[in-house]
């Protein structure tokens, strides 16, 4: 029971599955000893049995049957629900000690009747595992899968909430936008209101000065060169009053307007 719990425990803390499940096998190792482990998993497609984790050489026989979701001795534990204990195998004609395992275990992990996946375990001595060691293991596997279970919920659930904050900074991202697009649509908008407001004016300025200027009815000099600085003037202002017109076509993507009448018209003066 207390390696049922310290299995529990490590995979409430996981930070890294993989590394969890060798050292869930090297737990199950203390109660029973054996030589080699590997955990198979089903897909998130639950059709197919994938390596998650092998501690020593990888416990596979067989391999060469297809069955069901996986192959070999670890396909026909998930296809029966059933532990299978293969305890003597060094009597075989093409047994090689130095490779294969004379003893070999698979039990299925079941939530209920759910299968998530198989447990193999090989020994180099031969009849090194009994009943008592499959009854033993059932037991702990069982175990094992409701662990796998909550850290798979875990998983997603962490998922689902990096993909939330993901959305939730697109969506403020998305605001800011929408609140500096109104802000200088508004800015837009006041800026060709406030252009009208001086172009009326100025034009009256320019216009009357210019007139006067062509009718040669100045009076002196020093008048002269005053009407051509406030001319001057004048115009440097309606240049300056152009470019508000730009943050209007910046704002709303266009091109800078040719049309003349939103601004004030000048041309050369003419001297006395």
């Amino acid at each position: 029971m207390n390696l049922v719990a310290q299995i529990s425990t490590r995979c409430r803390a996981a930070a890294d599955t993989r590394q969890t499940y060798v050292e869930v096998l090297e737990l199950i190792q203390r109660i029973v000893p054996h030589d080699a482990a590997t955990l198979y998993l089903l897909d998130s497609d639950g059709e197919h049995l994938a390596e998650k984790a092998t501690v020593g050489k990888r416990v596979e026989i067989m391999s060469f049957l297809s069955l069901g979701t996986g192959k070999g001795l670890s396909g026909w534990s998930a296809r029966s629900k059933k532990p299978v204990l293969l305890n003597e195998r060094s009597n075989r004609g093409n047994f090689d000690p130095a490779h294969d395992f004379a003893t070999v275990m698979s039990v299925p992990l079941l939530v209920e009747d759910d299968v998530l996946g198989v447990l193999n375990l090989g020994c180099r001595k031969p009849r090194a595992l009994d009943e008592k060691h499959v009854a033993l293991m059932t037991i702990v596997v069982n175990q094992f899968a409701v662990a796998i279970e909550r850290l798979a919920h875990k998983e997603k659930m962490e998922a689902k909430s990096r993909e939330l904050e993901q959305v939730h900074e697109e969506l403020r991202t998305i605001r800011e936008k929408i609140t500096t697009a109104e802000r200088l649509s508004a800015l837009a908008e006041d800026s060709v209101s406030i252009n009208h407001e001086i172009n009326n004016p100025l034009s009256v300025i320019i216009g009357n000065v210019q007139c006067i200027l062509m009718q040669k009815s100045v009076p002196d000099q020093k008048a002269l060169s005053r009407l051509k600085r406030i001319e001057a003037a004048a115009i440097k202002i309606s240049e300056v009053n152009r470019r508000l017109l730009r943050i209007d076509s910046q704002v709303n993507g266009e091109e800078p307007s040719g049309d003349k009448s939103r601004a004030v018209s000048h041309g050369k003066s003419v001297s006395g």
